[in-house]
């Protein structure tokens, strides 16, 4: 990503210096990166401005599942002030970092750092939630939504059955500018979703927690406060809604009983949105004519779960959108120039909302 003129560096890498307490004019402190996404650190380098230097520090031998630091990584980080970090490796080691100021996520998602860290951090957290990770889930959405108007899971069968039929749908499917879609939540991969879908024609209307004025609805048609405004109309129900006590459960049989049109529920946010046997339930008696899934309350899904052999539901294993490193890198040192020009960083977590 080099875009600044070599007329510009030396600007940026003074107001670089001043943002943070090196001892150079010059110089601004190195970025850490602690990350298990391969080629993460290469990409760091191919993107960095001149003067920025990455150190990454090799985790190879670091267990994913307790990846706590040894002495000796514990010492290679322990000036860091800015770093790039899995969830985990952030919230088992950010105590090693005394003097960090900036830590960027590369995870959408912070659910295990307000779960592993008990108070709020000193040091500024963003999270991975730029353009193109949003781009990515809104083509999961898209992709589902079409795979579902034409029957491809059963023209899948047909095929290895040999079989040529175009009953039901295949033949009179809906086009995307026919279909309403409500999307809970309406930040960054909402608005994105929204984009995409309202650039075919369809309807889009759009559930937050604070209202919105007509002015910020952007590509949704419209946003609302109200769960009863957005379900009783929608043919797709989509969730974007991180993990918060706020959330948990706002979805329940009783309140998919709203939804006339017995939508298809895409879940792309977190699990905890409606409990599993409200869901099978859900399902069961046709409030749900269907349900795309790739989150769930626990992951992996346990085998014992009713949701595997229900034929209406698809199941991913969350990877609706990965992190992928180009994406990081670019992302970040957007967000990097945007804050040493004075205009703050964006996907700031929000730590007592929980996202």
């Amino acid at each position: 990503m080099k875009i600044l003129s070599e007329i510009s560096v030396r600007y940026h890498m003074l107001k670089m210096a001043a943002c943070f307490s090196s001892s150079s004019v010059y110089a601004c402190p190195p970025i850490y990166i602690l990350s298990q996404i391969p080629n993460l650190a290469k990409c760091f380098e191919e993107s960095a401005l001149p003067g920025i230097r990455i150190r990454s520090i090799d985790i190879s031998d670091v267990s994913p599942k307790n990846p706590v630091l040894d002495e000796e990584k514990i010492n290679a980080v322990k000036n860091a002030e800015i770093a790039v970090c899995d969830g985990p490796l952030l919230a088992k080691n950010y105590k090693h970092m005394p003097d960090l100021k900036w830590a960027h996520c590369t995870w959408a998602g912070i659910d295990l750092l307000i779960k592993e860290i008990p108070e709020e951090p000193k040091f500024t957290i963003t999270r991975h939630s730029g353009e193109a990770f949003c781009s990515i889930m809104a083509e999961y959405v898209v992709c589902h939504i079409l795979n579902n108007e034409r029957q491809t899971k059963q023209c899948w069968k047909n095929q290895g059955s040999k079989i040529w039929s175009q009953e039901g749908k295949m033949g009179n499917y809906r086009t995307l500018d026919e279909l309403t879609v409500s999307i809970l939540g309406a930040g960054n991969m909402a608005f994105e979703i929204a984009k995409f879908l309202k650039s075919r024609g369809t309807t889009v209307f759009g559930f937050a927690k604070n209202p919105r004025p007509s002015t910020e609805f952007g590509w949704f048609d419209k946003i609302t406060i109200e769960l009863n405004d957005v379900l009783p109309d929608c043919d797709y129900l989509c969730n974007t809604l991180p993990n918060t006590p706020l959330t948990c459960g706002i979805l329940n049989v009783s309140v998919l009983q709203m939804c006339k049109k017995k939508p298809v529920f895409v879940n792309v946010g977190r699990g905890n949105i409606i409990p599993e046997n409200d869901l099978v339930q859900a399902l069961k008696t046709g409030c749900l004519s269907g349900a795309v899934l790739d989150v769930f309350e626990t992951e992996p899904l346990p085998e014992s779960s009713l949701l595997w052999d229900m034929p209406q539901v698809t199941i991913t294993p969350h990877v609706a959108a990965i992190s992928r490193p180009e994406d990081i890198a670019d992302e970040f040192f957007k967000q990097f120039l945007s804050y040493t020009d004075g205009h703050g960083l964006k996907n700031v977590v929000k730590w007592f909302a929980g996202y």
